[in-house]
């Protein structure tokens, strides 16, 4: 080591000269830099060796199992691949023949059904086409059931020359729809009866459902349609709807038409559907009806992809055909139409009469083609319209792969394909073929790929002498791996668990930092403001003349709203952040109750809401006698400071209060014309910190975090409504959803069955002032993150039920409260300011029979009792001094063991109800104390109200306290 100091002078004594031996030596701070690298070094080396150990413990290891694997594995290849091709081709040539079985069975069906209309035709001397099929929804149901089609139409031909004389033919004989639905009706119901699959249906319900969907089909965005007024939604003329151009009543000269006339199954009673062309529908060969008048053949159209517009109206369909109880399982596949010909006669020279369409879905074709052990098998479909899908089929199951589906290529080889058209006319024979059926044109032609999968192969390209051989190997080696498995997992366990210690470490500092940055920056706003405007009044008040002019004493009162409502922020934002903490804890009281929507909640919002000098509306838009359980207090606590913070924002144009019944639950609507909220804010809106939308107010994130605690401990919910628009020019606004998730009720019925039951609570919440005067005291600029921000509150435990018409009597009671007379009264608080302002406020509320004390600490308190008695003690948990003092809870146990029955009202800035109220005091209320008189009133009131000896040993009359 003495070389490594070569480069460095020598130490030296306190004289200049070296020290006399080496012991006296100090040894240099780089020596101490050099032996730490030099440690850091080795350490690197040691862990650099392991390491190449291990790697070529490993390597050999490894090595040797590749070996043994791969020998295996090429000795078995050839074997099971021979044998998984052969099971493959032996399953893809079942479904080949299965799908086309299924596709000739549909032919077949089809084809009588066209018979059976063209014979009805002949047989009543009907001209086509004007001919109406007696019974279409029983035969229909009869040929879906065998083709394994969900819809049939029946479409008469109608050309531009017959069409006046068709409309009129339609409209005098179009009754058969409705009676049509009703039978489906009744017959659905007993089938499902039948086979123990009966569900409970809402027939009214779904007829307004099915209507609203005609309705969103039917509407057109331009050209209006001609419909009746009668409720049927019957359109008297030729119309066609979005998958026609133009939309609207057809126009003249338009040649041949295919207008709905029969359907089954009738999934609506309306009308809506009839004469609805179809000849230009986008799921219908454009060339259809030329292609079956010249080839007069079948025509399997184009397949159609579900498009969500259209996912009610087919919802529709399904939920009436034989598939209604696999609804979701079939509504996103693909369908196709197959359109067969329905013939004048059945002569040579025959012409086209109209067209049966059979709507089937693909996965129907593919569902229940191979035994359960047949996996993994992907079906690609594609036709001469350039369109692909397909499809994997699991034993009896067919999975939609969509139409991006790309198959494995390294199976290309094993490729088994059909062209549907061909096959079909090679399987055509005397034993599966009718007299008159025609042919499928190929003017559409389908091709089916077949493919196996990984899946597949699994099943095949297995071998049990592979695994012996490996579970041989792995024991071999075990000892081996299993040391460098045990090695590796320690090391990066201590190293993983040093980083989390680390990083946790790091996460607490950094969330103890912003939290008191956050802390210090929301209070030191408002309460700069407020010691501005203290200054002001000070200065004005301390003047030769002090308020001297009319100018000066309005700047004064300016001043002292700012220092009020800059206090009252600061105070409720310390309320926020404890109800934020209840909350997390679950520790918040719901009382619930049978509440009136707009008498209980929203108008009295709408009137609590500050008047400012713009020119906007508030607007309430609730239907009568909305009533639901809730707890009314919390509810209306979110919905007045949603509504009074966004007023804030809003300069022009409205602020609607708005509450309607969303699929049988209640929701609350809080909209206005506001600038709106940027969306970087939107996804950061309800987190607990975050900054405030109004740069010159305090407004913070924790209201909307609060809001959105009370709404999920009251079961509900809150968001933001990004689609929302106010409709104002250049005022985008905002609009917050309070979803209730509870139905409405009939409040009378929910009522107790005595008055009083429901009048006897108590106004004052937890901050001693009532629930009305605690939201319309709340700070416009309190804790805010939106336009629609909220104020917090202290988290009232009130239990007050307030019934739809009862409520604004018992809101007034608070103004009629009359004390009793000659009470005693002790003020206990280590603060001599906040002893004198209550003395001064009870002085204001209470009678002037009353005699007001007060003592600075729990001992001297007992001290006054001893030689006085009380009727009424407010005491203060956390009294300063320079020996320890009994706590707040501590003197009220001592009173109790004491004898004493006054009235004990326990006061704290933080929340120790539970405390005081195990400690023997009756009541318990958060600081500030009100100073209000009215609202202090109603705070004696509460305490006062229950029952106590007090009023005997007073010997005056018992207190007539009304019924709240």
């Amino acid at each position: 080591m003495s070389s490594s100091f070569s480069a460095f002078p020598p130490p030296t004594g306190p004289s200049g000269t070296p020290p006399s031996s080496s012991g006296d030596r100090v040894p240099l701070d780089d020596s101490s830099e050099e032996g730490v690298a030099l440690t850091k070094s080795l350490a690197k080396r040691e862990t650099r060796v392991v390491t190449i150990l291990r790697v070529a413990y490993a390597t050999v290891l490894l090595s040797i199992a590749t070996l043994v694997c791969v020998t295996v594995y090429l000795y078995t290849r050839n074997e099971e691949e021979q044998e998984f091709q052969e099971r493959f081709e032996d399953a893809a040539n079942l479904v080949i023949d299965s799908f086309h079985t299924l596709v000739e069975h549909n032919l077949a069906a089809v084809a009588a059904m066209s018979t059976s209309i063209t014979s009805y035709a002949i047989q009543t001397n009907q001209e086509f086409p004007f001919v109406t099929v007696p019974d279409f929804e029983l035969q229909g149901s009869d040929l879906r059931a065998q083709s394994g089609s969900h819809l049939l139409h029946w479409s008469p031909l109608v050309t531009e020359e017959k069409r006046e004389d068709w409309e009129e033919y339609a409209s005098y004989t179009r009754n058969h729809w409705p009676s049509s639905y009703e039978r489906e009706v009744k017959w659905r119901q007993e089938q499902d009866q039948e086979f123990g699959m009966a569900e409970e249906t809402n027939t009214e319900n779904s007829n307004t459902q099915d209507g609203q969907r005609q309705r969103n089909l039917q509407q057109p965005d331009e050209i209006p349609l001609t419909v009746l007024d009668d409720g049927t939604q019957y359109h008297p003329k030729l119309w066609s709807n979005g998958a026609v151009t133009p939309r609207g009543d057809e126009p003249e000269g338009r040649g041949y038409y295919l207008p709905l006339w029969q359907q089954s199954p009738v999934h609506t009673p309306s009308q809506g559907f009839m004469n609805l062309n179809i000849a230009g529908a986008q799921v219908i060969s454009r060339n259809l009806i030329e292609t079956m008048r010249t080839q007069k053949k079948a025509v399997l159209n184009y397949a159609s992809f579900p498009i969500p517009a259209f996912f009610d109206y087919f919802e529709g369909i399904l939920r009436s055909s034989q598939y209604r109880h696999d609804v979701e399982d079939l509504l996103h596949d693909q369908h196709s139409i197959l359109a067969y010909p329905v013939f004048d006669s059945f002569d040579d020279d025959r012409e086209l009469a109209g067209v049966l369409l059979s709507d089937i879905y693909w996965k129907i074709l593919f569902s229940n083609l191979l035994p359960p052990k047949a996996e993994g098998i992907i079906c690609v479909i594609t036709n001469s319209a350039n369109q692909t899908f397909a499809y994997r089929i699991d034993g009896g199951k067919a999975t939609n792969l969509g139409p991006t589906y790309n198959h494995d290529p390294k199976y290309d080889h094993m490729e088994v394909s059909t062209n549907i058209n061909e096959h079909l006319q090679q399987r055509a024979s005397p034993q599966n073929k009718a007299y008159r059926t025609v042919q499928l044109s190929d003017s559409i032609q389908y091709t089916i790929r077949i493919y196996p999968s990984q899946d597949t192969a699994a099943n095949y390209l297995t071998n049990n002498p592979a695994l012996y051989t490996m579970v041989t190997l792995f024991a071999f080696l075990f000892a081996g791996i299993l040391f460098l498995v045990y090695s590796y997992v320690v090391e990066f366990r201590q190293t993983v668990m040093t980083a989390k210690v680390i990083e946790s470490i790091n996460k607490a500092a950094e969330t103890e930092r912003d939290l008191n940055e956050f802390l210090s920056h929301e209070v030191r706003n408002p309460l700069s403001a407020a010691i501005s405007a203290s200054t002001f009044v000070t200065t004005a008040v301390n003047e030769e003349d002090p308020l001297k002019d009319d100018e000066t004493r309005k700047y004064v009162r300016e001043d002292m709203t700012v220092v009020n409502s800059s206090l009252v922020f600061i105070n409720d934002f310390l309320r926020s952040m404890l109800d934020i903490y209840r909350a997390k804890g679950n520790q918040i009281t719901i009382a619930v109750a049978p509440t009136d929507i707009k008498q209980d909640i929203l108008e009295p919002v709408a009137s609590m809401l500050y008047k400012r000098l713009t020119n906007f509306e508030v607007l309430v838009d609730c239907p009568p006698d909305l009533a639901v359980m809730t707890d009314s207090i919390r509810l209306k606590q979110v919905v007045i400071n949603l509504a009074r913070n966004a007023s804030k924002f809003v300069e022009t144009g409205f602020l609607r209060l708005r509450a309607q019944v969303v699929d049988q639950e209640v929701t609350i609507y809080v909209e206005d014309s506001g600038p709106g909220i940027p969306r970087a804010k939107q996804k950061e809106l309800f987190a607990k910190y975050q900054e405030s939308l109004d740069l010159l107010s305090q407004g913070t994130g924790i209201g909307l975090n609060l809001s959105k605690k009370l709404m999920r401990i009251m079961n509900g919910d809150i968001w933001l409504d990004a689609s929302y628009d106010s409709g104002v020019e250049g005022c985008p606004g905002a609009r917050f959803v309070v979803e209730l998730k509870t139905g409405p009720i009939d409040i009378e019925a929910a009522l107790p069955a005595e008055e009083n039951d429901v009048l006897q609570v108590a106004i004052p919440n937890m901050n001693g002032s009532s629930p009305k005067e605690e939201m319309e005291t709340a700070p416009a600029g309190g804790p805010a993150a939106t336009s629609g921000g909220v104020t917090g509150s202290d988290g009232a435990e009130s239990t007050a039920i307030r019934a739809s018409k009862r409520l604004s009597s018992a809101s007034l009671i608070a103004t009629e409260i009359e004390l009793p007379q000659g009470l005693n009264c002790l003020f206990v608080d280590d603060d001599a300011v906040l002893r004198k302002l209550f003395m001064r406020a009870v002085k204001k509320a209470a009678p002037a029979t009353w005699t007001i004390m007060d003592a600075s600490s729990g001992e001297m308190a007992l001290r006054i009792c001893e030689t006085q008695s009380f009727d009424l003690v407010f005491m203060d948990q956390y009294m300063a001094a320079a020996e320890k003092q009994l706590l707040g809870t501590e003197t009220a146990q001592v009173m109790r063991s004491r004898g004493m029955d006054c009235k004990i009202c326990g006061l704290s800035a933080n929340d120790l109800r539970d405390a005081f109220i195990n400690a023997g005091a009756d009541e318990f209320i958060l600081k500030p104390m009100p100073c209000r008189p009215q609202e202090l009133k109603g705070v004696l009131h509460r305490i006062l109200s229950k029952n106590s000896p007090y009023i005997q040993k007073k010997g005056n009359p018992e207190p007539q306290f009304e019924d709240e």
